[in-house]
């Protein structure tokens, strides 16, 4: 079986001299391969895109140059004011767009990168609805404080999320899915023209036809809305928004050696009733993709949608946000990135709290020092029965145009050496198996390329689909030129399951024998320092999270200050050294997790990573206290300035819960 060049789509100029530079690989590999990840091509020949404008151009100029790829009703209006605008704006493009982008669009975009979820087999959401957007909106909440969620599930109804007179403290929701809740109760954001959007009177109403003297029937509530998410008893954005905003802080839930947990309530500025909850619920057909390639547009639109709700009454602004994707550039210049710095250059009000991520231990990253000729192999193991696609992006440094790249597929003869400016894909051009798409420069990020290695998945369900085979890979590096100044970088794309979601996608991983040697007699906790081992612990904050824009929490267990071993650190790539800080995930070793909210009245669950940490950095933003010093002195890379304290109450009551794994 051989190797071919890529086939030439509709989405990329394949006239140009070098038609693969400047461009977005991802959009490369679906424009080769049909868009199978994906698929099929979306509605429309629509594609959620997150473009970057030149300085001094507008949505305007963007839309006039595009030959129609590009319309207005296809922009939110919050991105086409009628002067200036942001220089990062969302769009749904068609192929046209993508065409014009290095001839009529090129002194207008600086870059584009598609932002579509993959589609596993047996899918079980429709796929994602282009939008109809109109006019700008200005909600206003009326509140001094505004807490933004961006999670899956809000458990609106729930006891502690509400306020001193017992109405929710839930003051907007905007369910990005066209297929979502509130189909009822809601309406259609016109700036945002997809989903259904409900404001705080509206859920009240709902609530009050749900309530029987003190007791709410949240079953027949959440249904009324036709909001399916909050039929599990846990749901991911339940327990964040619980730590964030609700009425109990996570430190009344733990308890210490000598004292139970004291259940107190004591008040807080996030938990006040002046702190409205704005939460954004995610597309549930991206929810089922963990790899988090669908962000860009979802998280942007979200983000801006939480700020539309301030207003001359609000003095904070705080978003959280614990999702995140195991890939990009590593150095903070991500568009995502950078996008994030301009939202808060524009709202000095704003702070935005991520979570560093849960890939420590996941073998998804290696670090490949190349000197003049040398080469590098990786071993990727692909995993049987993966019904999702699997990537893998390989990160050069700048200025090294002689790396070249080889993949072997299992039990096959290796492929050809690709040199920057080439795609190649096996074991055949209509219906590919697997790619290796790399160009000479990336829209991806900057400071250096990425060749994109992607496959199909390995199972299937349909007689007519390609899979590649799992088993072993090997991944080669080779340098025909002078030493690297910096080593080339490998990330696995997040590939295993979001909680609540179902299984379909399986989580590859690097094999490296010096990674951890001693396993059999006791596993390694971290790199070994002066190792050999290609794939490494560290370096492994999520990609979303690298830059300056936003405040990263990792996490530390409670009964000893330590580290624990699925918490991602630094470094980066760029000057990022590692998070901000660390706030506890794990109680101690034998009790992993903290307690929040489930879905239902009194219900609790163990929330599991670092999606936990996030929102209680978040807490203590709103509650206005500083980032914590060094107590005691941590390593940088692992829990940056310091440990955030979880504050302790005693009392003479304790409770136990099931344990809910974040996954994210």
């Amino acid at each position: 079986m051989s190797w071919f060049p890529i086939r030439h789509g509709d989405h990329i100029n394949w006239d140009r001299p070098d038609p693969l530079s400047g461009s977005d690989p991802y959009l490369v590999w679906a424009d080769g391969s049909a868009f199978a990840s994906y698929g099929g091509l979306p509605a429309n020949n629509k594609i959620p895109t997150l473009i970057e404008l030149k300085p001094g151009k507008t949505v305007a100029d963007l839309i006039a140059q595009s030959g129609g790829g590009l319309t207005t009703a296809d922009v939110p209006a919050c991105y086409r004011p009628a002067a200036g605008g942001p220089r990062f704006v969302t769009g749904w493009p068609t192929a046209a767009f993508f065409e014009r982008l290095q001839t009529a669009l090129a002194d207008i975009v600086a870059r584009a990168e598609i932002s579509l979820p993959v589609i596993p087999e047996r899918p079980k959401f429709p796929p994602l609805a282009s939008p109809a957007c109109t006019t700008a909106v200005q909600r206003g909440a009326g509140r001094k404080i505004i807490i933004g969620v961006i999670d899956d599930g809000c458990a609106f109804a729930h006891y502690q999320l509400r306020d001193s007179a017992g109405k929710t403290r839930v003051c907007r929701m905007w369910d990005q899915d066209e297929h979502g809740a509130f189909a009822l109760q809601g309406s259609v954001p016109a700036d945002f023209g997809r989903g259904r959007e409900v404001t705080g009177a509206q859920l009240q109403t709902l609530i009050d036809a749900f309530t029987t003297g003190n007791a709410v029937d949240e079953d027949g509530c959440y249904a009324a809305a036709s909001y399916d998410r909050l039929r599990y008893a846990a749901v991911h954005g339940a327990c964040v928004t619980d730590v964030v905003a609700g009425a109990m802080p996570v430190g009344s839930r733990v308890g210490t050696a000598l004292a139970p947990p004291s259940w107190a309530r004591p008040g807080d500025a996030a938990s006040s009733d002046e702190a409205g909850i704005v939460f954004v619920q995610m597309p549930r057909t991206c929810l089922q993709d963990p790899s988090g390639g669908w962000l860009d547009v979802q998280v942007l639109d979200a983000m801006r949608y939480i700020l539309s709700c301030a207003d001359e009454h609000t003095e904070k602004v705080a978003i959280n946000l614990s999702f995140g994707p195991q890939r990009g550039p590593n150095n903070g210049t991500a568009m995502l990135e950078k996008a994030f710095e301009e939202l808060v250059a524009e709202h000095p009000k704003l702070t935005l709290t991520f979570a560093a991520g849960n890939s420590f231990s996941a073998r998804g990253h290696a670090v490949l020092p190349l000197a003049a000729n040398e080469s590098q192999c990786l071993h990727w193991q692909v995993m049987p029965g993966d019904e999702t696609p699997s990537f893998v992006q390989l990160w050069m440094p700048a200025g090294t145009g002689g790396v070249r790249v080889r993949l072997t597929p299992p039990f096959s003869a290796a492929g050809p050496w690709i040199a920057a400016g080439d795609a190649q894909v096996w074991p055949q051009a209509s219906s590919p198996a697997c790619a290796v798409i790399y160009p000479g420069d990336t829209s991806r990020g900057r400071s250096g390329t990425m060749a994109l290695i992607a496959l199909q998945s390995s199972s299937t369900f349909n007689s007519g689909s390609v899979v590649a085979p799992h088993g072993l890979w090997k991944v080669e590096v080779r340098n025909e030129g002078p030493a690297l100044p910096a080593p080339v970088h490998a990330w696995i794309d997040r590939d295993d399951f979001n909680l609540g979601t179902l299984l379909r996608g399986r989580q590859s991983e690097f094999v490296d024998p010096l990674y951890d040697p001693l396993k059999y007699l006791r596993s390694a906790s971290d790199d070994t320092p002066g190792s050999a081992a290609l794939v490494r612990r560290r370096g492994t904050l999520t990609g979303i999270a690298t830059g300056t824009a936003a405040l990263v929490a990792a996490g530390y267990r409670a009964s000893d200050a330590k580290h624990v071993r699925y918490s991602s650190a630094g470094p980066t790539r760029g000057p990022r050294v590692g998070p901000d800080c660390a706030a506890v995930t794990d109680q101690a070793r034998s009790l992993p997790g903290l307690l929040s909210a489930g879905t239902r009245g009194a219900s609790l669950v163990r929330l599991v990573g670092t999606s936990v940490a996030a929102p209680e950095l978040a807490r203590w933003v709103v509650d206005g206290k500083p980032l914590p010093g060094p107590t005691p002195a941590p390593d940088p890379q692992l829990m940056g300035r310091g440990l955030l304290p979880l504050k302790l109450e005693t009392a003479p009551d304790a409770t136990s819960a099931p344990e809910a794994s974040s996954s994210r």
